[in-house]
């Protein structure tokens, strides 16, 4: 079992950051009412006919820079392109309760998408109405030789996307441009024919956060099964692809999976004998409103003060025992 020292200061950042999310989720109530808009349409369901699609105008070029790249080129550093990203669609049906994503598009979308945007992640789908045009104005060449993430904000493997996913990895990869490929849906392996082609520029990544059937169903309601995603890396091993891991994000002790160590080996014991070229591991980090609704939705308090470092130390100290390497991305630099 992991040992959490407590950080008092922290704890009461983390129930300010609480308190913070209660007003915003009450006002956010009292503008739908206000608005003589339905309260229900703003509560998740894990049924797909919730959604509400839309479209929108995209501006070219579709590769645009990204902060999810090495310290040494102005990112976060976390390895997962050179810079840049490819994102064409605003949602993500996945429905992942910690995404980070869904603050972005309520803080800064609601202008430009409208009001669907306020609707609860995973409910809202918009995607470019003018998506060929801007495949072509984009100079795919500009980026030749540079590795381009696809996608950060959905993924690319959304059963809506995935003609269009076909459409721009082929004029991507035509034109010289390496590609970090970030999914979690087995819809991907429809285009291991392609990435077969240009196996120098391709890496294909899925991420796992647990291999707890029953906490996955609530984490992330509308995804495939933990295994689906590892055979996902299997298969693109085994076609001679480069393919990696990122377990995450790793949650701390709950009621429904309280032996976290447990959960992080079995996740790296089912992908010890793939041994893929890159795993990364992390913690869940606070964005936006993402505790709180899982906090919610599970009916308990996530203790993250103190948790980021031991779990770091159990993750080196697993991929050693199964004779593999990698990576932690820390949430903040220890002392």
């Amino acid at each position: 079992m992991l040992n959490i020292v407590k950080d008092p200061e922290k704890e009461k950042q983390h129930m300010a950051a609480v308190k913070a999310w209660q007003t915003i989720r009450i006002k956010r109530i009292e503008k739908i009412k206000s608005e003589n808009e339905s309260i229900d349409d703003y509560n998740f369901s894990r049924d797909l006919r919730s959604v509400a699609y839309g479209e929108y105008k995209i501006n070219p070029p579709l590769i645009k820079p990204s902060k999810l790249t090495y310290v040494e080129k102005g990112g976060v550093g976390k390895e997962l392109s050179d810079g840049w990203a490819l994102n064409y669609a605003v949602g993500c049906t996945h429905a992942c309760r910690f995404c980070y994503v869904d603050s972005i598009h309520k803080r800064y979308d609601s202008k430009r998408i409208g009001r669907g945007v306020n609707r609860s992640w995973g409910d809202y789908f918009y995607t470019p109405i003018n998506i060929d045009y801007a495949i072509e104005k984009t100079n795919w060449s500009r980026w030749s030789g540079v590795e381009v993430m696809i996608s950060s904000m959905h993924d690319p493997y959304l059963p809506q996307l995935y003609n269009t996913t076909r459409k721009i990895i082929t004029k991507a990869l035509e034109n010289g441009v390496k590609l970090c490929v970030q999914t979690r849906s087995p819809l991907v392996k429809r285009d291991f024919d392609i990435y077969e082609k240009y196996k120098d520029q391709v890496r294909i990544q899925v991420s796992v956060a647990t291999m707890n059937a029953e906490l996955a169903r609530f984490i992330e309601p509308r995804v495939s099964p933990p295994e689906e995603r590892i055979n996902i890396i299997r298969n693109a091993k085994s076609r001679g692809l480069k393919a990696g891991i990122i377990i995450a994000p790793v949650m701390p002790p709950l009621k429904i999976r309280p032996d976290v160590t447990q959960d992080m080996e079995e996740i790296i014991r089912a992908i010890s004998d793939i041994k893929p070229d890159f795993i990364y591991g992390e913690t869940i980090h606070a964005r936006g409103s993402n505790i709180k609704e899982i906090e919610s939705l599970l009916g308990e308090q996530l203790y993250l003060n103190g948790f980021d470092r031991p779990v770091e130390q159990h993750f080196y100290s697993l991929l050693k025992k199964y004779g593999l390497d990698g990576i932690w991305w820390r949430e903040h630099k220890y002392n």
